[in-house]
C-alpha cells in the first residue's frame, strides 16, 4: 500500500499502541474484503456497454438487441450496443479485452471471433480464457447451407456434382471465421475447389448472395431464414445433429451422407479478466432470467435460436473445449485468416 506522508504519532502510552495497530489491521482487513461485495450489491450504478464485434444486420448484432431491453429492465440501467465490426470479429473481441474490468463493458463471445478466428492468426490479439472472464451463455444456433436458386442444383448432391464437373467457376462466401472454416472443411471432404470472398459480417456475405456475386455460403439463421421464406435462396442442408424446427424440410448433413459434419454456433456474454465474481453472478442471474421465458426468448425460438442458460463455470468450461476443438481444425485444415 502506498504511504502518504509520515506516520501518525500515537498519542496513547507505548503498551496501548500494538493493539490499537492490530485492531486498525483488522478493520482496514475487513474493509477490503467487503468493499468489493457492497459494490456488487449497488450493482449497476450506470449504463452498460456491451461490444457486438460485428456490423448490424447478422446474428450476434440480432441477439444481442433481443435481450437488451429486458436485461435494461432487470438491471435497473441502460444497456447500450457497441457494434465494433472488423477482421471477423477480431478487432471488437480485443477492445473488449482490453477495457476496464469493473462489470460495465461486456463483449459478445461469438464463436467464430472467440474460438475460430484467433487460431487463424499468427499472432492472435488476445486469449479468450486468459483475457475474459465468463459471464453467461446466450444461444446456440445451426448453420445453413444455401445457394442462389440461379444454380442448377436442388440439393447438395446435384450440387457436388455440378462444383465437382466445373472447378474454380463457383465463388462461396463466409461472414465470420466458423462460416469460413466450416466451408474449408467441408469443401476438402467433398473435393470441391471453388473461391473464397470474405465479408465483414453475415448480413453483407448474404447480400453477395443475392446479388450473386458468390454462389454459396453458410450462414446462421438470422440472416438466412427471412430470405429461404421469400424464396430468394435455397437451403441445402443444416449443420446441426437435427433438422431445423423452422426448416423441417431441409435436411441434415449427416442424412446427406457427410457424418461427423456438426457446427452448432453460439453467443455468450464475457467481461475482461479481473471483473468481480459477484458482479458476474448478478449479471449472469439477470441474463439467465432473460433467457428461460418471456417474450424475449421467444423471439429468439422464433428466428432459429435455442436460448441456452449457464452458469458462468458451466459456459467457462464449454469455452474452453470449443477453443481446443476449433484451434486443432484450423491446424489440420490450414486454414489462414483473409480478412
Amino acid at each position: 500500500m502506498k504511504s502518504f506522508g509520515k506516520p501518525l504519532q500515537a498519542a496513547k502510552p507505548a503498551s496501548v499502541g500494538p493493539v490499537f495497530a492490530a485492531a486498525a489491521l483488522v478493520f482496514g482487513t475487513l474493509a477490503m474484503c467487503t468493499a468489493p461485495a457492497a459494490a456488487a450489491d449497488n450493482f449497476p450504478q450506470k449504463p452498460i456497454r456491451i461490444i457486438v464485434p460485428f456490423p448490424p444486420g447478422g446474428g450476434t448484432d440480432f441477439v444481442t438487441r433481443v435481450i437488451q431491453q429486458p436485461l435494461s429492465d432487470l438491471l435497473g440501467q441502460q444497456v447500450l450496443i457497441d457494434n465494433r465490426g472488423g477482421a471477423q470479429g477480431i478487432v471488437g473481441t480485443q477492445i473488449g479485452a482490453r477495457s476496464s474490468n469493473d462489470g460495465y463493458t461486456l463483449v459478445i463471445a461469438e464463436i467464430g471471433a472467440t474460438a475460430v478466428a484467433p487460431p487463424m492468426s499468427p499472432k492472435p490479439p488476445f486469449d479468450a480464457i486468459r483475457d475474459f472472464v465468463p459471464v453467461a451463455m446466450l444461444v446456440e444456433q445451426p448453420y445453413l447451407m444455401s445457394i442462389h436458386p440461379s444454380v442448377p442444383a436442388k440439393n447438395l448432391a446435384e450440387f457436388v456434382k455440378l462444383v465437382q464437373a466445373s472447378p474454380g467457376k463457383f465463388n462461396f462466401g463466409s461472414g465470420n471465421a466458423t462460416a469460413h472454416v466450416a466451408q474449408e472443411v467441408f469443401y476438402s471432404t467433398a473435393k470441391l475447389k471453388m473461391t473464397h470472398i470474405p465479408y465483414r459480417g453475415s448480413g453483407p456475405a448474404m447480400a453477395a448472395l443475392l446479388s450473386n456475386e458468390v454462389q454459396v455460403i453458410f450462414s446462421g439463421p438470422t440472416a438466412a431464414l427471412p430470405q429461404i421464406k421469400a424464396g430468394k435462396v435455397r437451403p441445402l442442408a443444416v449443420t446441426s445433429p437435427k433438422r431445423s424446427g423452422e426448416l423441417p424440410d431441409v435436411p441434415t448433413m449427416a442424412e446427406l451422407g457427410y457424418k461427423g459434419f456438426e457446427i452448432r454456433g453460439w453467443y455468450g456474454l464475457m467481461a475482461p479478466a479481473g471483473t468481480p465474481r459477484a458482479v458476474v453472478m448478478r449479471l449472469n442471474e439477470a441474463i439467465n432470467k432473460v433467457l428461460s421465458g418471456g417474450p424475449a426468448a421467444q423471439t429468439l425460438k422464433d428466428r432459429g435460436f435455442d436460448p441456452t442458460p449457464m452458469s458462468p463455470d458451466e459456459f467457462g468450461k464449454y469455452l474452453r473445449a470449443e477453443v481446443a476443438r476449433w484451434a486443432k481444425a484450423v491446424k489440420q485444415y490450414e486454414v489462414k485468416a483473409t480478412d
